[in-house]
């Protein structure tokens, strides 16, 4: 950053002659002359590079000093700009690409979603664009304060948003709102039940009325703990059953695959597109976009247009490249396939069990017609049990059997 200042500034190499260099560098400090790249060529003769001003300053400074200065070299955009000072074209359009890049950098051309997790950024920048606030946009009419309260009215689930632009960049900021927990009525009656099969090893009954115990077998809805509980007053009461219940799962999984398979061998012919990107507008740089090879694989870069401040242009050139092959066979070998395979079913076993845990694996493989199949039985141990509110049925069966519990008791 600091040499593209300079450079803007105008730099000048200055060849300083003095019996005592150290006095030349002093002089220098002392009267505020800023310089940089010191280079000692002899005991009496050392190059620096300055500004303009401090070139002229230590000019005044030479002959009451007693050394010589003489120019060196001269760089910088001021020196550019005497020597092009009678070329008015030239200079009318450079003039006109500066406007021009000063004012394409007042517009957004790219837009950056941070700190949403449920809401998808979709959602955020097709709300926005609503708002007039999308690729395009006068980036100083843009009101951060009034879109944030447009916004949470359109989005219920953020709890606060900020547009903040920099130059052609929009860094879109977002607080989602917390969502409200799940409320359990512990009054409303309901019965736990098993969502899979296995052997009950472990029971924790906080509420309700056990129907099975540990060791028993049970089949996926079978009922574990009912909510039905005896009551002395009136026979029969229905609460919330509550209960955490741990059984052994077995699950079989099987996944095959061939054993000969189709690679790439790349032939080393390619062809490459160029197009260019203006403000969301493809202008292709070929005119032939036919490919002509059978098979292919394609890949895209694509690099955008940057300001040396940093600032995005709405400018990207996209480079598509063809790079031919032809298809041959390739033969797996059984144990890496064989390994493939196991880290699959092992995968898809996890997601099956969530939390639960898995006791013991056995793998099954077998081939046949140059397919390779592996078969994985595995013993778990998960957590099965689930709430079920009551049907109108049994609700029925209870009040009735409360009702004439209680009906007997007066008689």
């Amino acid at each position: 950053m600091k040499k593209a200042v300079n450079y803007f500034r105008g730099n000048i190499r200055v060849h300083a002659e003095c019996p005592y260099p150290e006095r030349f560098i002093n002089i220098c400090a002392h009267n505020d002359i800023e310089f940089w790249d010191l280079e000692r060529f002899s005991p009496t003769t050392v190059h620096i590079s300055m500004h303009i001003g401090g070139y002229r300053k230590l000019r005044s400074l030479a002959d009451k000093a007693g050394f010589e200065i003489s120019l060196a070299k001269k760089t910088g955009v001021p020196f550019f700009l005497w020597k092009i000072r009678k070329r008015y074209v030239l200079l009318a359009g450079m003039l006109m690409m500066f406007i021009i890049v000063w004012s394409l950098s007042l517009f957004v051309w790219e837009i950056d979603v941070r700190g949403n997790n449920r809401v998808s950024s979709q959602q955020i920048l097709e709300a926005l664009k609503e708002l007039d606030v999308g690729i395009g946009a006068f980036g100083p009419s843009i009101k951060s304060e009034a879109i944030s309260n447009d916004m949470i009215l359109k989005i219920p689930d953020l709890a606060w948003i900020a547009v903040n632009i920099s130059g052609s960049h929009a860094d879109v900021l977002v607080r989602e709102r917390i969502p409200k927990p799940a409320i359990v009525d512990e009054n409303a009656p309901v019965m736990v039940c098993a969502v899979k099969s296995g052997i009950i090893t472990k029971m924790s009954v906080l509420e309700g009325a056990r129907v099975l115990t540990v060791g028993s077998t049970v089949q996926a809805g079978d009922i574990i703990v009912t909510g039905v509980m005896d009551s002395i007053a009136n026979g029969k009461r229905m609460v919330h059953a509550m209960a955490e219940v741990y059984a052994r799962t077995w699950y079989e999984l099987s996944s095959q695959m061939m054993l000969e398979t189709a690679k790439k061998d790349y032939t080393g012919q390619t062809k490459t597109k160029t197009a260019i990107i203006f403000a969301g507008k493809r202008i292709n740089l070929y005119f032939n976009g036919r490919i002509s090879f059978e098979n292919y694989d394609k890949i895209t870069t694509e690099k955008i247009a940057v300001l040396p401040t940093g600032n995005m242009l709405p400018i990207s050139i996209v480079k598509e490249k063809y790079a031919e092959y032809k298809p041959a066979d390739a033969k797996l070998s059984i144990l890496a396939a064989e390994e493939l395979l196991q880290k699959r079913l092992l995968d898809r076993l996890k997601l099956k069990i969530g939390d639960g845990e898995v006791v013991k694996t056995t793998f099954d493989t077998t081939i046949a017609d140059n397919v390779l199949k592996v078969t994985l039985k595995a013993e778990c141990l998960e957590q099965i049990a689930a709430e079920r509110p009551f049907t109108a049925a049994e609700i029925q069966n209870a009040t009735a059997v409360e009702s004439k519990k209680t009906n007997e008791t007066g008689n």
